[in-house]
């Protein structure tokens, strides 16, 4: 593998960490900011980088700051390529912004006040979740999560349309052109599965199964199906809880692949330790786990049918970031981007893989969106086709692969 250093940008602070990642959309790098609440002035919410042949920026929004929190969600765009940015300022909106790719805002939705998202609340601190996904010219997916799963829900919209054409009860996981796949909120008032993931029909919301999943998290999606990570044991035996039917001490984490049309759980494959991180990849899955037995820090590998194919070793701590065909991609120790040969895939003789440092300053802070207290660790690396795009405080680095 060769790689070399592409062009660096300024790039504007990222103070809501849980939409940190560069977003890639053919010849545009998007970036969302926000306000930490002690700014005065404009606060710069969106950030269009045209990286073909060097250009740089091609423009930035900004929003008046009041003395609150401005979050905006995680950056997506429409079929015919419209950005779509939600944008909550805490106790007091929710926007939903479609914005064209030279800058000019096509609509912006306010969503009113418990209808269903509980905006204005009386509450202290970062408290509300909104991620988008917009399915067509027409209309979007708006998913909103409190307080870590106290409440949540999906509501269907069209765009500058009051009301919503139907409202569900999970958290958004994944959505495609016919099916939507969200996760309830965990009941932890009984042992065993406590939580459910439920396929929708996107069109009616009505519903097409649901199956116990307990503490399962979304890695990503292989052909036509999900691949998830079981945090379960883990995280509820981290808060304490003792239930009679439950592994107090866990050395392994399950995987599993969940039929999208059914539902219906594919394959289980077992990993050994506490899996942090994940990426699922053409030919297979790769995890980072913290081993029970000693500490250290492994990636291991699965094909897309669940059969263990090997474990490369790493010592300290990592962070998967992506895979490709030949290649998984970690972040080691918050310092350094590694490029690991998969198993089988590695040249006679080839070198030991390669290392570069993260950008100088140190990444942007990146979080997942939590349901209850599982979650996967991110950071802010996105890799697009031969091109690997690092965000880190003050700058975006690209790398060529």
């Amino acid at each position: 593998m060769v790689f070399g250093n592409g062009p660096r940008f300024p790039v504007i602070e990222s103070t809501c960490g849980w939409s940190a990642a560069p977003v890639v959309s053919d010849d545009l790098i998007l970036l969302a900011g926000g306000a930490s609440g002690q700014e005065v002035g404009d606060a710069p919410i969106l950030q269009a980088i045209d990286h073909e042949n060097g250009a740089g920026e091609r423009f930035r929004l900004t929003r008046e700051t009041s003395g609150r929190e401005i979050e905006p969600g995680e950056i997506t765009t429409t079929p015919g390529g419209d950005i779509v940015l939600p944008v909550y300022e805490h106790d007091t909106s929710l926007h939903v912004m479609r914005i064209t790719r030279e800058g000019a805002v096509r609509t912006v939705d306010a969503l009113p006040d418990d209808e269903p998202y509980d905006i204005v609340a009386y509450d202290l601190g970062s408290k509300l979740r909104v991620a988008v996904r917009a399915l067509d010219d027409e209309g979007y997916l708006c998913s909103w999560l409190y307080r870590q799963g106290r409440r949540q829900g999906i509501t269907y919209r069209r765009w500058g349309e009051d009301g919503y054409l139907w409202g569900s009860e999970e958290w958004l996981l994944y959505a495609s052109d016919d099916i939507v796949v969200g996760a309830t909120s965990p009941d932890y008032g009984r042992p065993g599965p406590a939580q459910r993931w439920v396929g929708r029909d996107i069109a009616t919301g009505a519903t097409l199964w649901f199956t116990d999943t307990g503490g399962y998290v979304l890695a990503g999606r292989a052909g036509d199906a999900l691949i998830a990570v079981d945090l379960a044991s883990f995280d509820r035996s981290d808060r304490g809880e003792r239930d009679e039917d439950f592994v107090t001490w866990a050395h392994d984490t399950g995987v599993h692949a969940i039929d999208l049309a059914t539902g219906a759980r594919r394959w289980t494959s077992t990993v050994p330790g506490r899996v942090h991180s994940a990426a699922v990849g053409p030919d297979g899955v790769a995890l980072c786990a913290e081993s029970a037995d000693d500490g250290t820090w492994r990636v291991h590998h699965l094909r897309l049918d669940g059969a263990y194919a090997g474990v490369t070793p790493l010592g300290g701590h990592a962070c998967v970031v992506a895979r490709t065909a030949e290649h998984t991609f970690a972040l080691v120790e918050g310092q350094w981007l590694m490029a690991l040969d998969n198993p089988g895939t590695a040249a006679p003789g080839a070198a030991e893989p390669w290392t570069i440092p993260i950008p100088l300053g140190g990444l942007a802070p990146s979080y997942a969106a939590r349901v209850a207290d599982m979650r996967l660790d991110t950071v802010p690396i996105t890799l697009a086709g031969t091109r690997c795009h690092l965000r880190g405080i003050d700058s975006l680095q690209i790398i060529e692969i």
